[in-house]
């Protein structure tokens, strides 16, 4: 049921990223968090049925708008947003959102767990329902639809210096494009997120299990030892690969898909790895290695860092990102499910673990051979 929804919630995310396109983010982000405000208000008063198909009608339909919303929506409409509103300081811009991000899932990600251990998942429920709704007057008030909007230029300039005139404008800028892009473009791109989905989607969905099969069980502790290093190492591999975009990359063009190699190989290396986490210093290591893809994966790929590289300009960056979030949603519902499936008939994670970790070592390596191509095409320009 949870893949399914999942999964379903996806097919959704193309049409999001075209509302935020011709909307902008002042009518997207508020319309999301009244919706996210009655979705967790009709969760909130959620009461078992007794026929079982009534059930897992209800359940998917809970699971459906909330993935919808709080994965998809939440995330296409702020990176939209950054993209729309930032050109030279798009990096840093991104690492300071998924910073407050991982800040915030940290803090009330604890006052949430208290508030279910203390009263129950309805309080928590209907508490987030009157957060969202508070939240959605003030975001109406304080959103532009860009910055033209508040009579500034990207990055807050009030007028462009000469020498930065050339560096602020995008390659399709000048002239309206006649025909949008053809999002075919980033097949690589899209399978990249898919099968980095399905790993990490599903390695998280049965962390506890693959962790006691690998090393024994309470021998290593998943949220000490594996998903607190793992936020801590992508809070820092964030803000990192951001400035290193906004420094080089419109002098290196190579550097996205040489950023992208590198995460397929560290991807490929951490998934086959997993089984032999047999202690606490190995599932650490684990974890920061696989914050470092992270941190690659969602500034380039998730926040569309990549994209706007490769010329999507702002006014379409909303329907790319629709189609980004769409593969990571079928990978996360998929994930769960092939790892379960091969579980129950194999009896163990690890050859599912091996063979998950074959499509990125080969994106890996395509996105490594691409980047060798452009740079030497540079060079023989030069």
């Amino acid at each position: 049921l949870f893949s399914v929804a999942t999964i379903m919630a996806g097919m959704v995310q193309p049409v999001l990223g075209r509302a935020m396109d011709h909307f902008g983010g002042r009518v997207c982000i508020p319309a999301m968090q009244l919706s996210i405000c009655l979705t967790l208000a009709a969760f909130s008063q959620w009461q078992r049925p007794e026929h079982r198909f009534l059930l897992r009608v209800e359940v998917v339909s809970v699971f459906f708008f909330l993935r919808m919303l709080s994965l998809g929506a939440g995330e296409i409409f702020p990176n939209a947003c950054v993209q729309q509103w930032f050109r030279r300081r798009r990096g840093r811009a991104v690492g300071v959102v998924f910073t407050f991000q991982w800040l915030g899932n940290a803090i009330f990600g604890t006052m949430i767990a208290g508030i279910v251990a203390e009263y129950s998942w309805h309080t928590a429920a209907a508490l987030g329902a009157f957060c969202n709704l508070m939240l959605a007057p003030v975001s109406a008030l304080v959103l532009r639809r860009s910055p033209e909007a508040c009579g500034l230029l990207p990055d807050g300039y009030a007028t462009i210096p000469e020498d930065e005139e050339i560096a602020l404008k995008e390659p399709n800028e000048t002239v309206e494009p006649v025909q949008q892009t053809d999002v075919r473009k980033f097949w690589a791109h899209f399978v990249f997120t898919f099968f980095y989905a399905v790993m990490f989607g599903g390695c998280d969905f049965y962390m506890v299990e693959m962790v006691s099969e690998a090393a024994g069980k309470d021998v290593v502790s998943v949220s000490l030892h594996i998903f607190a290093p793992f936020a801590l190492a992508s809070s820092v591999s964030v803000p990192c690969v951001g400035e290193l975009m906004d420094a080089y990359c419109s002098r290196k063009k190579w550097l996205p898909s040489a950023l992208l190699g590198l995460a397929g190989f560290l991807t490929a290396a951490v998934t086959m790895w997993l089984p032999f986490v047999h202690n606490w210093f190995a599932a650490v290591l684990y974890a920061v290695v696989r914050g470092i893809t992270s941190g690659i994966f969602q500034s380039l790929l998730s926040a569309g860092l990549c994209f706007a590289a490769l010329g999507v300009g702002r006014q379409e960056i909303g329907r790319i990102l629709g189609y980004n979030t769409l593969c990571t949603l079928v990978g996360t519902g998929v994930g769960p499910f092939f790892y379960g499936s091969c579980r129950d008939l194999l009896g163990t994670f690890r050859t599912s673990l091996w063979l998950s970790g074959i499509p990125p070592l080969l994106l890996g390596t395509f996105f490594a051979i691409q980047s060798m191509q452009i740079r030497s095409s540079n060079a023989s320009v030069v």
